[in-house]
């Protein structure tokens, strides 16, 4: 089933909580990261010189009726006046009217993040066999934990917490993105257990890299719910940031990947 002009707006959205902002160029490189073009995407336009994925990306500026337009419950905003035009995050919080695009510095940030870690593209093919029935409930109980959270302090910005593990797959490095009390980015990977809160839980690689990348930062959190009973669909909910992960907590390799030489 080809991309939708829809499917390319929230693709987009994980996209700039990478790198901050992005020009329509840049959305057209780096979009495959992010979602799996089918062949129908990858045909060639019959009214311009590219794939029609690329058409799409295109229209979604060309049908943009304002010269600035915001989307995916006010995450970005797309600016026509720049050429090519601009897609920028906003931070803040639209509950008191603070809502706004990123400035300089904080792109510049996002960007030097962006390149200490290089997510992997989403495998399809493997994702249901990996997300357990366990792993999901865990990320729905995580999900309702956080959007309460958020309705503390932000009623209106609730639309903002995205599940984009279920939406987007698991390429991200991280499971739901919410914000924060000054409206920034929260980053969120669910790991649950029925067991205590000493129990082991796993980790791939490319959520290590993610943390790694992030460690130090006040925005990134591994939402540890434990104790969990699959019957009652209830347990215990603790935030450890990726500080206090590396700090605390030991790495052991338990498996390798094996290639003909």
């Amino acid at each position: 089933m080809a991309t939708s002009e829809n499917d390319i707006k929230n693709a987009v959205a994980l996209l700039l909580t990478r790198h901050g902002s992005l020009t329509t160029t840049e959305v057209k490189r780096y979009l495959d990261t992010v979602i799996t073009f089918d062949a129908q995407d990858i045909e060639q336009s019959k009214t311009r010189n590219e794939p029609l994925i690329m058409q799409r990306i295109g229209n979604v500026v060309s049908h943009q009726k304002e010269v600035v337009q915001v989307y995916c419950n006010q995450l970005y905003q797309i600016d026509k006046s720049a050429t090519p035009a601009k897609w920028t995050l906003l931070t803040g919080m639209s509950t008191n009217g603070t809502l706004r695009p990123l400035n300089n510095t904080e792109i510049e940030t996002c960007k030097l993040q962006a390149k200490n870690f290089q997510p992997r593209k989403i495998d399809w093919e493997h994702l249901s066999q990996k997300r357990t029935t366990l792993g999901v409930l865990g990320e729905e109980f995580a999900l309702r934990y956080e959007t309460g959270q958020v309705m503390e302090f932000a009623p209106n910005d609730t639309g903002r917490i995205i599940h984009l593990s279920a939406e987007q797959g698991d390429g991200a490095g991280f499971d739901i993105l919410s914000i924060n009390e000054d409206g920034t980015q929260r980053y969120i990977e669910v790991k649950t257990t029925e067991g205590g809160f000493n129990s082991p839980f796993y980790m791939t690689e490319n959520e290590r890299l993610f943390f790694q990348s992030r460690n130090g930062a006040e925005d990134t959190f591994i939402y540890r719910v434990y104790n969990y009973d699959l019957k009652s669909r209830s347990g215990l909910l603790k935030a450890i940031s990726a500080e206090e992960l590396f700090a605390n907590f030991n790495f052991d390799p338990i498996s390798y990947r094996v290639t003909l030489k």
